[in-house]
């Protein structure tokens, strides 16, 4: 009787307390950005600064990590699960849109030939001279404090006279760009650049069918429009008068048009009959 009484374990034992959920740990990226928004921007700043970018690229860095932070609805910010403090998330995450920013900005880079055969101090000493801008000094500099056993100066300057030098792309503001002479002549050289495809391609078919008319008229055309003579002043070497050269060469320009319609050429573009190039 009183063992009915005593409660069986089975009865008594709690059920496993569940891990909290992901919404418990995170409460969202928006909530999180306005949160620890600083902490943000003195970590973009701070490895800016360890980068090597001069002020105007380091902001450009800020700006551009803090942009992909917030699209795709904060999709970052609100994968962090709770597994490791917020801290060291977020580390990582900057450290990774800090290296996609580097790519973004010069492209994917790699060590030449010979920096790989001179070691990793050749390794940095590229990225940090060819890659990241950085002076010589300042490269070297570098390599002190970050490999454990840096080569000596006089050494380094011995890599860097082999090391091949790449020419990068360098970034300039508005004010400078402002002062780049110009001629004007842009736009006439780009619509010239369009054109010139569709022209060449006029002048091959009108030259065939220039090939393709009678002697007489292929001569009274040359006379009149390659050379600049009048119709009046031809007429006497054709022994007919104007109002026939006239029709003749009316019906011959045409037969050209006709022609042209047929290759798929609706107008001649800026190639005219006058061109010599289109004279066979």
């Amino acid at each position: 009787m009183l063992d009915a009484l005593v409660p069986s374990p089975l009865l008594t034992r709690r059920p496993p307390e569940s891990a909290p959920s992901t919404s418990a740990v995170n409460p969202g990226g928006r909530v999180l950005l306005e949160r620890h928004y600083d902490l943000i921007c003195r970590k973009l700043d701070r490895l800016g600064r360890q980068s090597g970018l001069p002020e105007h690229d380091a902001e450009e860095l800020r700006s551009w990590a803090l942009f992909r932070l917030v699209e795709d609805d904060y999709r970052i910010l609100a994968s962090w699960t709770g597994r490791s403090s917020f801290a060291t998330y977020l580390t990582v995450v900057l450290v990774n849109l800090a290296r996609d920013y580097r790519t973004h900005l010069w492209g994917k880079w790699r060590p030449s030939a010979e920096a790989r055969r001179g070691g990793p101090a050749a390794v940095l000493l590229e990225r940090l001279w060819g890659r990241d801008g950085l002076s010589l000094d300042e490269a070297c500099e570098r390599i002190r404090t970050e490999l454990p056993d840096p080569p000596s100066q006089e050494r380094l300057e011995e890599i860097a006279a082999r090391l091949p030098r790449r020419v990068g792309r360098r970034r300039v503001g508005e004010e400078e760009l402002c002062r780049v002479a110009v001629d004007g002549q842009a736009e006439a050289r780009l619509e010239a650049q369009e054109l010139a495809g569709p022209a060449a391609r006029v002048r091959e078919v009108l030259c065939d069918l220039l090939r393709e008319l009678a002697a007489e008229d292929r001569l009274l055309l040359r006379l009149h429009f390659r050379d600049g003579l009048s119709l009046a002043a031809v007429a006497p070497l054709f022994g007919a008068p104007q109002r026939l050269l006239y029709r003749r060469r009316d019906r011959c320009l045409r037969q050209l048009r006709r022609g042209l319609e047929q290759a798929g050429i609706r107008s001649f573009l800026k190639v005219e009959i006058d061109d010599p190039a289109v004279w066979p």
